[in-house]
């Protein structure tokens, strides 16, 4: 398999792809801090609202941007007839699955890197005051939006493996995305124990009126449900893929 992966970063490197949505993801971490104007007697309460601008523009973009590089690479793989001539060279598909796996999680955790990274590099130049800072519920929550984004990247997986056409696959992986909504609102009244559960799995429900500084409800929980979900989609796709016509 090492030889898939190499290939793969090789391919995954050469991409102007890659590049553009780096830059995105750095302007949007930097946009969540410049986009802020508090006054002086404000300037504790810089992290509570800029951080809560990243999480939203996470939630507008990021979410498509995990999962977008992904489907539009592999998708060529299908069309080009690289995937078959893998097949051809004696490669196994689960091995082909996991190379993409592999490759595709470290660009997304390289993504996640540089828009964590762009955001607090532009509040330290800002003069913020971190003093207020908890340390330990900030970190667990990026981690815990950090297993969100992969998440997404791991279902555009399971998208292509379903549909190999680069349009159906990313007309199918928005509309699916789509589906959190009802999830999103009810998980607003905070009602329904039951909703709340099922709103761990989508980030919109976990993002409720959420700032980086503030403790989730049952983090651990939250971390198990999309390690159970990765896992699903991962199990998924190899199934899809395993029985896909290469001809």
């Amino acid at each position: 398999m090492s030889k898939l992966i190499h290939a793969e970063i090789h391919r995954v490197l050469k991409s102007k792809l890659l590049y553009i949505l780096l830059f995105i993801s750095a302007f949007i971490g930097a946009a969540s801090v410049f986009t802020v104007s508090l006054e002086a007697d404000e300037n504790s309460a810089v992290f509570l609202v800029t951080s809560g601008n990243l999480v939203m523009f996470m939630t507008m973009f990021q979410a498509l941007f995990a999962g977008g590089i992904s489907i539009l690479l592999i998708a060529s793989e299908f069309s080009s007839g690289v995937i078959r001539n893998k097949l051809i060279m004696g490669h196994k598909r689960r091995d082909i699955l996991l190379s993409w796996t592999f490759i595709y999680t470290i660009v997304t955790i390289l993504d996640f890197a540089v828009i964590i990274a762009a955001f607090f590099i532009t509040l330290a130049a800002s003069g913020a005051d971190l003093s207020g800072v908890d340390a330990e519920s900030v970190i667990g929550n990026i981690l815990l939006l950090l297993l969100f984004m992969v998440k997404f990247q791991m279902f555009s997986l399971l998208m292509v493996c379903i549909y190999s056409d680069q349009k159906t696959a990313v007309i199918v992986y928005l509309l699916s995305n789509m589906t959190m909504l009802p999830i999103i609102l009810l998980s607003y009244s905070g009602n329904s124990g039951l909703t709340q559960f099922f709103s761990r799995f989508f980030l919109g429900g976990f993002v409720n009126n959420f700032s980086l500084n503030e403790k989730t409800d049952k983090p651990w929980l939250t971390a198990l449900c999309l390690i159970l979900l990765l896992i699903l989609y991962l199990y998924l796709a190899n199934a899809y893929f395993k029985k896909k016509d290469l001809k």
